[in-house]
């Protein structure tokens, strides 16, 4: 579950709203041993999301989460952050990396800075922004990095659409 008044930007809304170096921290979702355990059953049945005695065999501290549930917790987390962004698509995430494992307890953050942005040549009527985020835990460790692209549409007043 979330925060959702941590890191919330509802002025943002454009493309460019958006800058190359522009940084964000946002979300505060506490990692549930009971998600965990209901996202590994249906989604990456691995002893060590499952089982908290085969995780310690393995060599982990106890039930880890599954790095996906901890990608879809940053596109949730995203999401509320940048509740009135005018969205069209993200065509892909780049460079994923679980760095540390999640435990149940852990509150997850991310820390976000904008690498690219640029109106596009196929679809003036949007640009495209590249975000670099790393997902923390409470005690500020690194536990995921990855890449997320969004096309956004442009504002009236710079060549987009009123959708």
């Amino acid at each position: 579950m979330a925060d959702r008044a941590a890191g919330v930007f509802p002025q943002i809304r454009w493309f460019a709203d958006f800058s190359v170096g522009q940084t964000f921290v946002f979300g505060a979702w506490v990692l549930t041993r009971e998600s965990m355990l209901e996202f590994a059953r249906v989604y990456d049945p691995e002893p060590f999301h499952l089982d908290e005695d085969a995780a310690r065999r393995l060599g982990w501290d106890g039930l880890i989460a599954s790095g996906l549930q901890v990608a879809s917790i940053w596109r949730r987390l995203s999401k509320d952050a940048f509740p009135n962004a005018h969205t069209v698509i993200s065509p892909g995430w780049e460079d994923i990396r679980w760095l540390k494992p999640a435990y149940a307890g852990d509150i997850l953050t991310s820390h976000s800075e904008i690498r690219e942005a640029r109106v596009l040549a196929s679809r003036p009527a949007e640009g495209m922004v590249k975000m670099r985020s790393t997902l923390v835990r409470q005690d500020d460790t690194p536990i995921a990095r990855l890449t997320c692209t969004w096309f956004l549409r442009r504002s009236p007043e710079s060549g987009g659409d009123a959708c």
